[in-house]
């Protein structure tokens, strides 16, 4: 059965050759992937088609337009339902995912078990002195060394959702930004919970943050939860009030050095499940909700 990876790629393309070299080396047989711009004459839309050659890859498509709120998931909707019975791994451009085995043991494990997507969490990567910087080109150091600290920012500072789905059958209905699925069986977090390590915080993310407020907030791009705003203006307050750089010593985002071997941060399996633990009993809800709502 062929694994397949899908995403879709807009705004700063520097994380590209990282995310396809990171997850080729995964073994992932098929990528589909989608390139978004505001309009053609975006500057950085050659530079992501040469990254993507440079792998022997072709976009899928080129979507023009507005990011509005629910585009990224009609478009990635639409792609795992072409192969409904195949494993998906789905992962936005700054999100690289970590397992404690192959990705071959992983649906081997959901496939004997039954299971039709597995879960995960952020550990957002930052500097070692919290400083916003610019993604390095290819060859010089690792990503895992530019952004050497893992830890919990998500959560505390935004209010944000950290949990992702990050492996799941093309059949599986997922939520907006791919935080919780609607269908199918999960993998329990006690057999199999991803590090999804978060590559967001890089010196373009305020320029990307102020957009977004921005565009949400006038209704320029179509906006379906306003928490969106809130965390984008959240984070840029942050940076305001910290002298524009993240305070890598506050106990709340506990961060560790660590890079890309899963044993490596310390108390995971602790960590996650008290992540999981807020979004359980209303994510139950909610599916019931909606699965009430579908039979009416």
């Amino acid at each position: 059965m062929t694994v397949r990876l899908v995403s879709v790629v807009g705004g700063d393309v520097s994380l590209l050759p990282y995310s396809l070299a990171h997850y080729a080396a995964m073994g992932i047989e098929s990528f589909h992937i989608v390139r978004h711009v505001a309009d053609q004459q975006d500057p950085a839309l050659r530079q992501s088609v040469s990254a993507m050659a440079d792998f022997g890859l072709e976009f899928d498509r080129i979507e023009i337009g507005p990011w509005h709120e629910d585009l990224n998931a009609k478009l990635i909707r639409g792609l795992m339902l072409q192969h409904p019975d195949d494993w998906w791994v789905i992962a936005d451009l700054d999100e690289f995912h970590v397992y404690d085995r192959s990705l071959t043991d992983v649906i081997a494990l959901c496939e004997e078990d039954g299971y039709d997507y597995v879960t995960g969490a952020f550990l957002d990567r930052v500097s070692e002195d919290g400083r916003l910087t610019a993604v390095e080109p290819v060859g010089r150091r690792s990503l895992w060394d530019q952004f050497p600290l893992a830890g919990l920012l998500t959560f505390p500072l935004l209010n944000g959702r950290p949990t992702k789905v990050t492996i799941a059958r093309g059949s599986v209905e997922l939520d907006y930004g791919q935080h919780r699925a609607w269908t199918g069986k999960a993998a329990p977090i006690g057999d199999l919970c991803a590090q999804v390590h978060h590559f967001k915080w890089t010196l373009s993310v305020r320029d990307r943050l102020e957009e977004r407020a921005e565009a949400y907030s006038s209704g320029k791009w179509k906006l379906l939860h306003h928490s969106v705003v809130g965390e984008s203006e959240a984070f840029l307050q942050y940076l305001r009030d910290h002298d524009g750089r993240i305070d890598v010593r506050d106990s709340r985002f506990a961060f560790h050095s660590c890079d890309a071997n899963y044993s490596k941060y310390p108390d995971w399996p602790d960590a996650a499940e008290r992540i999981f633990s807020v979004y359980r009993s209303r994510d139950d809800e909610a599916r019931e909700r909606r699965a009430a709502r579908k039979r009416q």
